[in-house]
């Protein structure tokens, strides 16, 4: 009998909680596009260095694709010349991703990561030269790692290269070729993108409703029905650590974050007596969550403070007599 009375308080109190989110904030609706930035990896020999004036033209074009499609399009010199030095050629790719996620100011979400190979070949009857452009292209979760997408384009004949061709008209000709293959490459990686954060149906469903009232996801409306709006915005991953909390306090935070709004899904890393840490995948921003968090905590009666930084919030119960 007391065990059902406090799955029933339980429940009203989450009801509680998610209605008064619905009444404090605005209208979900679909989270913006990621900040992205365009980088090179040039750490084959064989690739065009960054700096080249091909490599210029390049990138030049994958990030005006990407911006005329919506995407906060950040330039890699401007938002990290603070602490790395901007002109370092033959990076590897372990390289450009933590540079990515030094950046703070803006917090970067999305790294398109591309190469280039360029060359001439003779032709074997005359004395026909014809350019060679090759641009791969991939695209990263800056927080987790995890790849988005992959795109190439390579084997296209291309116009032969007028007789007596010079370095200077080699770099221009090649260059202007590049140019238009790198639009290629960013239209399917935009694509692909799209399609990653594309809204999902019935994302925002929250644990199964108790008979007296349908349970609400925190921050947002009551559950989806079908047609319902839908969760959309690039998935992201946080570790959420919670400090100080006794094994029943952690079951009900559990409970509360699985009824978030935008909840993918979620599963322990950690576990103790006193501590617990979760890899939390959702498609709300950072702020969205923290201030669920917050307000998680305030329903709960549980004093304690809420930190960020980079990927993890730390919630630490603050002790009281």
């Amino acid at each position: 009998m007391f065990a059902r009375a406090q799955k029933t308080s339980f429940a009203a109190a989450l009801f509680a909680l998610a209605a008064g989110l619905t009444l404090l904030a605005a209208p979900a609706q679909a989270q913006g596009k990621p900040n992205l930035v365009v980088m090179g990896e040039d750490a084959d020999e064989d690739a065009v260095p960054r700096g080249n004036r091909i490599f210029q033209r390049v990138i030049a074009e994958l990030s005006e694709t990407m911006n005329l499609r919506g995407y906060n399009v950040y330039d890699e010199t401007a938002v990290a010349m603070g602490f790395t030095q901007a002109n370092r050629v033959r990076r590897r790719d372990a390289e450009l991703i933590e540079v990515a996620r030094a950046v703070q100011n803006p917090p970067l979400e999305v790294v398109a990561v591309f190469q280039i190979y360029a060359s001439a070949s003779k032709s074997a009857y005359s004395d026909i030269v014809r350019p060679e452009v090759r641009i791969p292209g991939r695209l990263l979760n800056v927080r987790t790692g995890q790849s988005l997408g992959s795109f190439e384009v390579a084997g296209l004949q291309l116009p032969p290269l007028p007789q007596g061709c010079d370095r200077e008209c080699l770099l221009e000709r090649v260059g202007a070729e590049a140019k238009a293959i790198a639009g290629d490459v960013a239209a399917a990686l935009a694509a692909k993108l799209d399609g990653v954060i594309a809204p999902r149906r019935g994302a925002d469903a929250g644990p199964p409703p108790p008979a007296a009232a349908p349970v609400a996801p925190l921050g947002g409306a009551v559950a989806a029905a079908p047609g319902a709006e839908a969760c959309g915005g690039l998935p992201s991953a946080y570790v959420v650590k919670l400090n100080g909390f006794s094994a029943q306090e952690v079951q009900a935070a559990e409970e509360y974050m699985a009824a978030f709004r935008c909840y993918e899904h979620h599963r322990p890393v950690r576990s103790g007596g006193a501590t617990a840490d979760y890899w939390y995948e959702t498609r709300s921003d950072s702020a969205r969550l923290g201030r669920n968090l917050r307000l998680m905590l305030e329903h709960m009666s549980a004093p304690g403070q809420v930190q960020f930084s980079g990927n993890t919030f730390v919630i630490s119960r603050v002790a009281t007599r």
